[in-house]
């Protein structure tokens, strides 16, 4: 690895735990972890089959995935106590929700008669404003995007009467909220929780292929990461697709916004699926988004392991040399005519946050869409409600001139073609 990511990296150091984790991953340390808490393939397949009285998990392309990924997970991402309940906890839920997603479109077929079209995808890099312009642009009433809660507990499909009560949203609450408890330092970096939105790499981990999802939330899987991105992504989409339909089945959404900063990568992916995508793509200072992911990194990684950073899992989004190479495969596509330049409004972080209705009313004049105004009031209630200053303050360390001046050559390229300022 480049040593000034490796600088970059070794120089980020975790927050002490709180005393009551401290204590308990004291405990596992004298006991057999992985004997009394198993990542084991069949147990967990066992186990989620009796908890759902269900045995259908629908197409097996999932199971080649899943049984990498546990076995990655058991043998090398170095789980503590608590990270190895969090994360067979998750892997349960996972499990269960796809033998229920089959189970209810077994019941109900018409279900994949439903319609997506013409969807927001915002993407970026990491840190660059992607979740506050995800959260935006669903404001509008014709909009929604996915909740953690729903992507957690999918089934029985949810419904308008009670979906912003329904009671799956305070059992995500209980998970999603001990995370936050482990790593308290979390919150002012990521609104994690039930009732927030969520990105869609969340959802791919239906299929057992998200492998930027899986090391953040699950542990550095390092051998899964390096299989699972060698994968078709095709298949993945699709099967977002599949379930976006159950969600809107009993509580539409004419336009759903969906949001992955890795999802620049997967633009032509997309559309082999979305044919009528619309890209929003969010440009910040890469150096400062770069710091400030390694951070978020670094802190979920802590909330596993005592040993934060291992292999390169996260190098997309910690490496500038790696994450430069994502943001510049577009340039090509766009370039030879790959992907239509219509399908993709680019938006300058510091113009949205300086003006976000203004933002997503250039957004819909961009893809020839009506901006009313009640999507407008829409927009400024959120806004109302949800102030930025509400949330505590992230303070991230930028590094040296040297480390800055390195990584900015990296980044030059997409600097120069999107006209993306630079902020430090």
């Amino acid at each position: 690895m480049n040593d000034v990511y490796a600088e970059r990296r070794s120089r980020w150091t975790p927050a002490p735990r709180p005393d009551w984790v401290r204590r308990v991953n004291e405990e596992g340390s004298g006991i057999d972890i992985k004997a009394v808490v198993p990542l084991d393939e069949n147990a967990l397949l066992n186990a989620a089959k009796t908890n759902a009285g269900l045995e259908d998990f629908g197409d097996d392309s999932w199971h080649e995935p899943f049984a990498r990924l546990v076995k990655s997970l058991d043998e090398e991402a170095e789980l503590n106590l608590l990270g190895r309940l969090m994360t067979r906890a998750e892997l349960l839920i996972l499990l269960e929700a796809r033998l229920q997603i089959e189970d209810t479109i077994k019941r109900y077929p018409e279900i994949l008669d439903e319609e997506i079209k013409a969807p927001f995808f915002v993407v970026g890099q990491g840190r660059s404003g992607t979740t506050f312009m995800q959260n935006v642009l669903a404001q509008p009433p014709d909009n929604g995007t996915t909740m953690t809660w729903e992507v957690m507990y999918p089934c029985p499909p949810p419904t308008p009467d009670i979906y912003w009560t329904d009671p799956r949203i305070a059992r995500s609450n209980g998970l999603t909220g001990m995370l936050n408890r482990v790593v308290p330092e979390l919150a002012p970096m990521y609104e994690y929780s039930g009732d927030r939105s969520t990105e869609i790499t969340q959802l791919h981990c239906l299929t057992f292929v998200s492998p930027n999802w899986f090391p953040l939330f699950a542990g550095q899987a390092q051998s899964y990461t390096d299989y699972a991105h060698r994968l078709d992504l095709v298949p993945v989409y699709e099967y977002q697709k599949r379930v976006l339909k159950l969600l809107q089945w009993k509580n539409p959404r004419r336009n759903w916004v969906l949001k992955s900063p890795v999802a620049v990568l997967h633009m032509l992916h997309i559309l082999k699926v979305h044919p009528d995508a619309r890209f929003v793509w969010m440009h910040r200072d890469p150096v400062k988004s770069l710091s400030s992911a390694v951070g978020l990194a670094g802190t979920l990684f802590w909330s596993r392991s005592d040993k934060p950073f291992l292999g390169n899992s996260m190098d997309m989004f910690t490496n500038a040399d790696v994450s430069a190479t994502m943001l510049n495969a577009p340039i090509a596509w766009l370039e030879q005519g790959v992907m239509a330049r219509e399908q993709l409004c680019n938006v300058q972080f510091k113009d949205f946050v300086r003006d976000p209705v203004a933002a997503v009313a250039g957004i819909y004049r961009y893809f020839g869409a009506e901006f009313t105004s009640a999507d407008e009031e829409s927009i400024r209630v959120y806004l109302r409600d949800n102030p930025r200053s509400a949330r505590p303050a992230y303070h991230y360390p930028e590094g040296s001139r040297d480390q800055i001046a390195k990584e900015r050559k990296a980044y030059a390229r997409y600097q120069e073609y999107f006209g993306v300022a630079s902020e430090v």
